[in-house]
């Protein structure tokens, strides 16, 4: 316990270090995505590759770089939130897609081609999409931090609220063969400390810093909900990398956070909640 601890304050001390330089330089936020990128694609495949599975380390690395590059150019050319997410769509789309073309046609002799092609691309876009959107909302909408840091941390919070719930009333199981520590007495406990705490947020914060125009009682209504849905997206994160590490038949992705495991292990979570973070932003741009 002491040393997740420990571990958990250096690792909210070093996202500090990336993400509060990013609120007048962002390219901090892009640095910080480049490091989580590489290091979570080399432990998915690392763990794949010791499951039996064979992902084509080209096709991610050439798809990961893509990803940034089309950042890039979007942010070097002003263009706005929207068609930079549609341009990421389309172009990044299009190549998972060929991922599960393109390694049957140059393997036609190997039965799981189409499988590791499908996976080389699944990899690609479930690792780059969320890192795009944190860059995208830092870099590319006005106050896009506020929104942003409700994707990125509201994962973590959840997580705290559902473990210490865990401890102290867990007692039914949800799915053991998946997650044999997670109950629903954590689960819930999560979803509502994780609602509040965005709640909280919301109303000190975002409320007062966009001039949000909705009355405080629907407000608290509408961002309480926000919260428990990203709860919920958080914890479907997690047991889609705990199916992927049973699957595989291991522990955690690695060994980077001593407690904690490697960095897949503390950004999956987050992977299902960062693109909840711009969906917010656009929606109070566009909407309040």
């Amino acid at each position: 316990m002491r040393q997740r601890v420990i571990t958990g304050i250096l690792f909210a001390l070093g996202i500090a270090a990336f993400i509060i330089p990013s609120l007048w330089y962002p390219i901090f936020t892009v640095a910080m995505a480049v490091i989580v990128g590489a290091v979570a694609v080399y432990e998915l495949i690392k763990a794949l590759r010791s499951g039996g599975f064979k992902p084509s380390c080209g096709l991610i690395v050439g798809g990961t770089l893509t990803a940034l590059v089309i950042f890039i150019l979007t942010w070097a050319f002003g263009l706005t939130v929207e068609a930079s997410l549609a341009l990421y769509l389309l172009i990044i789309g299009s190549y998972c897609l060929a991922c599960g073309i393109l390694i049957p046609v140059v393997r036609p002799d190997d039965e799981s081609a189409l499988r590791n092609g499908l996976i080389s691309g699944g990899i690609v876009f479930y690792v780059s999409f969320p890192l795009y959107c944190l860059c995208t909302g830092m870099a590319l909408i006005g106050n896009g931090w506020y929104y942003m840091l409700i994707g990125l941390c509201a994962s973590w919070i959840s997580d705290v609220f559902a473990y210490f719930s865990g401890v102290t009333l867990g007692k039914r199981k949800i799915v053991p063969h998946i997650s044999p520590k997670k109950t629903w007495e954590g689960c819930i406990g999560g979803a509502v400390g994780c609602a509040l705490a965005v709640m909280i947020y919301s109303v000190l914060v975002i409320k007062r810093v966009d001039s949000l125009n909705i009355r405080i009682v629907p407000f608290c209504a509408v961002t309480f909900f926000i919260g428990f849905l990203i709860s919920v997206m958080s914890q479907l994160g997690d047991w889609f990398a705990s199916v992927i590490k049973r699957r595989v038949g291991i522990k955690d992705y690695g060994n980077i956070f001593p407690g904690h495991g490697g960095m897949m292990d503390r950004f999956d979570s987050a992977f299902f909640t960062l693109p909840v973070g711009v969906l917010l932003a656009l929606i109070a741009i566009n909407f309040f």
